[in-house]
């Protein structure tokens, strides 16, 4: 998947590219950029894995790169001489080898080094965005996963490309069709962030399954910490888990405690969309009064 370097490059617009999921997933975005969508993207993975589901995980724009210490050339760096961070972290949780290149071409297409938006990004770099390897890691986690988590960039509206016309976070996100997860925090102004993302997800039909507050702090006053009580409240949503502030993070992966935050959330939902399932597949007149998921073998 390695993209080579022109001296014209043809713009393509995402819109008419990429496509619905269309399996099982869920979209993480933030309310802001360095909010924790990585650390609940790799818990969330974690979750998920242990309870035998065979996870995909996808970071179709990843910026602050850095360069492979063995790859590039004078000539220009290409997505395929950076190194992913954020999506290694979540690929560490879930037992599959970063190191695999070929492989983290799918879990993380598009990578820049500038610690920047993706827009701003390849303005820097002076290289734009091939949608055709978003598009083609997409399609092979349809084949290669039972569910996949694909991290976001930055913030809900971060602007990812603007050839033709701006394309944001928030575009793609209704374009892929998978249910979102919004991370959020206890910094001041919060409330007001976080009711916008869900308002603006909302009317793009994109149907958001919680919230995640995350770098809660016990020295915080009461106002800041306050935001895991009010934040259902203001946007009628459940908050899934609330992870505190730690003053260090492993590099390469996330606490186990994190991911037991999660376990009851990635049963219920998954025990909830293998249901539906079940009843579209075997029921055309009406819905089953008892619908559970199909029993999963334990493995010796």
């Amino acid at each position: 998947m390695k993209r080579k370097k022109s001296q014209r490059q043809i713009v393509i617009d995402p819109r008419k590219l990429l496509r619905a999921f269309g399996k099982p997933g869920l979209l993480i975005t933030g309310v802001n950029t360095d909010i924790g969508k990585t650390t609940v993207t790799a818990a969330l993975a974690g979750a998920f894995s242990r309870l035998g589901i065979r996870v995909g995980l996808c970071k179709p724009i990843a910026a602050g790169c850095p360069k492979h210490p063995d790859r590039g050339s004078p000539e220009g760096l290409t997505d395929d001489d950076m190194l992913s961070p954020d999506a290694e972290i979540s690929m560490n949780m879930i037992g599959l080898n970063p190191k695999d290149t070929n492989l983290l071409a799918y879990a993380s297409p598009i990578r820049f080094a500038a610690p920047v938006s993706p827009y701003l990004a390849a303005k820097i770099e002076q290289r734009s965005i091939d949608w055709q390897r978003v598009a083609m890691a997409m399609d092979y986690w349809r084949d290669n996963c039972d569910f996949l988590l694909v991290e976001a960039a930055g913030g809900w509206m971060s602007p990812l490309d603007d050839r033709p016309r701006l394309f944001t976070v928030a575009d793609m996100a209704a374009i892929f069709k998978l249910p979102a997860i919004v991370v959020t925090g206890t910094y001041w102004g919060v409330l007001g962030h976080t009711m916008l993302v869900t308002q603006s997800a909302r009317a793009r039909k994109v149907p958001v399954m919680g919230l995640v507050v995350n770098h809660v702090s016990p020295t915080q006053d009461l106002a800041m910490n306050s935001a895991p009580e009010e934040l259902p409240k203001l946007t009628g949503l459940p908050v899934l888990a609330v992870l505190p502030q730690l003053e260090k993070l492993p590099e390469d992966r996330v606490p186990e405690e994190f991911v037991e935050k999660f376990v009851p959330f990635a049963r219920y939902y998954y025990k909830m969309i293998v249901g539906s399932r079940r009843s579209v597949r075997k029921t055309t007149t009406k819905p089953s009064k008892n619908l559970r998921p199909p029993k999963r073998k334990r493995s010796k």
